[in-house]
C-alpha cells in the first residue's frame, strides 16, 4: 500500500465496520480453515473441495444483491454438488484410506468457499468508493489481528518458525507474495469490473493447477473416482455461471476513484469510457 504512493481514502464508519467483517470472513476464517483442513487430506483432493465457492457465491448473491437463479443454474448447483459427494465418498488419493480424519478435514475445509462467498459479495460495495489495493490492504490487516493471539494457543509456535529451512523459508515467501498480497489485489480488481458470480468463475482454475502441482510436486496420484468427482464438480459450477442470460449481459464498470485532492475534499469519482 505505502509503495503505491497514492493517498489514504478517508473511510465511514460503516466501511470499518464492512471492512471488519470480510477480513474476519476472506482472512481469519478462510486462512484457518484452509490451514487445518489441507493438514488432514490430500492437496488434490483441497483443491477440489475449494471450487464449491461459486455455488456459494451465486446463491448468496441472489439473496443479497438479487442475481437471477434460473433453472440451468439450480441444475449447475444440483451437479456439482453430486460431484462433492462422488469425492467425499470415493475420492481419497490412490494408495490412501478414506477415513474419519479425511471426512473432518473436508467439513474443516468446507468453511473457506463459503466465508470466501460472502466476503467477495460484502466487498463488492467498498469497491465504489475505494481503490482495490486500499480495500485489500485494510481487510488483510483486520482479518489478521485474530492471528496474534496465536502464541497463546501455540506455545512452540516461535521456535518451529525459527526452525525452518531455506525451502521452508522461499515457500512462506511465495505464499505472502503471490497467493496472498497479489491474490486478494487482483481479486478486487476484477471484483470491481465483474459481478460477484462472474469473478467467482475463476476459482474453477484452483483444481487444475491443484491436481496437476498435487502430483508433479507431492507426488499424489488421483483416483479415477476423484477425476470423475472432480469432472462432476467443475461442471456443475461451469453450468452455474454460463446462461444465456449472463453472455448476452453487458456488465458494467464501477467508476474508477481518483485520490482525495490535497487540502481534504471528497474523492473525484470517473465513468469507464
Amino acid at each position: 500500500l505505502l509503495a503505491t504512493g497514492r493517498p489514504l481514502i478517508p473511510l465511514k464508519r460503516a466501511d470499518w465496520i464492512r471492512l471488519l467483517l470480510i477480513g474476519l470472513l476472506g482472512v481469519t476464517i478462510l486462512n484457518a480453515a484452509m490451514t487445518i483442513g489441507m493438514n488432514m487430506i490430500s492437496a488434490a483432493l483441497a483443491s477440489l473441495i475449494v471450487t464449491s465457492n461459486p455455488i456459494h457465491t451465486a446463491l448468496i448473491s441472489r439473496l443479497m444483491l438479487g442475481e437471477l437463479l434460473t433453472r440451468r443454474k439450480l441444475a449447475g448447483i444440483a451437479l456439482a454438488f453430486a460431484g462433492l459427494l462422488i469425492v467425499l465418498r470415493f475420492g481419497s488419493v490412490a494408495g490412501a484410506a478414506f477415513d474419519v480424519r479425511q471426512v473432518q478435514g473436508v467439513l474443516i475445509l468446507a468453511l473457506a468457499p463459503f466465508s470466501w462467498a460472502f466476503y467477495t459479495v460484502l466487498s463488492k460495495p467498498l469497491l465504489r468508493a475505494h481503490p482495490p489495493i486500499h480495500v485489500a490492504a485494510y481487510s488483510t490487516i483486520a482479518g489478521s489481528i485474530p492471528f496474534l493471539t496465536l502464541p497463546l494457543w501455540r506455545p512452540g509456535m516461535f521456535g518451529r518458525i525459527g526452525a525452518l529451512d531455506g525451502p521452508g523459508w522461499l515457500a512462506a515467501l511465495f505464499v505472502t507474495l503471490f497467493s496472498f498480497v497479489l491474490g486478494y489485489v487482483l481479486w478486487y480488481r476484477g471484483l470491481r469490473v465483474l459481478t460477484p458470480s462472474q469473478t467467482a468463475v475463476y476459482i474453477y482454475l484452483v483444481p487444475v493447477f491443484g491436481l496437476l502441482s498435487a502430483w508433479l510436486v507431492l507426488g499424489e496420484r488421483p483416483t479415477l473416482f476423484l477425476l470423475l468427482g472432480g469432472a462432476t464438480i467443475l461442471t456443475g459450477v461451469i453450468l452455474t455461471n454460463t446462461t444465456a442470460r449472463d453472455r448476452t449481459r453487458a456488465t458494467t464498470p464501477l467508476p474508477e476513484v481518483s485520490p482525495p485532492r490535497r487540502g481534504g475534499g471528497v474523492p473525484e469519482v470517473h465513468s469507464p469510457s
